[in-house]
């Protein structure tokens, strides 16, 4: 029986040989994997917005005085923090953290293999390069194993 030889490992979770591509989860046979690539996870930039748009509100509402004071006792929120003084910053504080949370999410990149049981992100990271080496690693797999046939 010949020995697989190990063309990639991360020490970790992600193992490639001349057959297979191992991750935490599954172990994927090269011969099973009839397409792979890269892919690129965009971030959902939604909550970020969605707390932007809150604090913009709130500071507005400072500046306008568009909600009235009885919305805040409706909400069991004191009349005092209905003030501008302390709506103003309140909302700016606010909607610094939602243009935070919309820039310092940063996309992902993923190796996504396509087999009989469809398409999948095997291996998922922050990083481009770590996703490169597992790619490279499955072309020569895969072009080994098409020389031994």
């Amino acid at each position: 029986m010949e020995q697989n030889k190990f063309l990639y490992s991360d020490g970790k979770e992600v193992f490639v040989t001349q057959s297979t591509l191992q991750t935490k989860k599954k172990l994927y046979r090269l011969k099973g994997i009839t397409d792979f690539g890269l892919s690129v996870l965009r971030p959902n930039r939604i909550p970020g917005l969605i707390v932007f748009l809150i604090g913009a509100t709130i500071a507005a509402d400072g500046f306008l005085y568009f909600l009235p004071a009885s919305f805040f006792e409706f909400l069991s929120i004191p009349t005092a923090y209905s003030q501008s003084n302390i709506l103003i910053p309140i909302g700016i504080f606010i909607a610094v953290i939602g243009l935070a949370l919309m820039v310092l999410i940063r996309r992902r990149y993923a190796v996504r293999i396509e087999t009989a049981e469809g398409k999948k992100d095997a291996v998922v990271s922050k990083r481009k390069e770590y996703v490169d080496l597992i790619l490279n690693a499955m072309r020569k797999g895969k072009t080994s194993s098409a020389s031994r046939r």
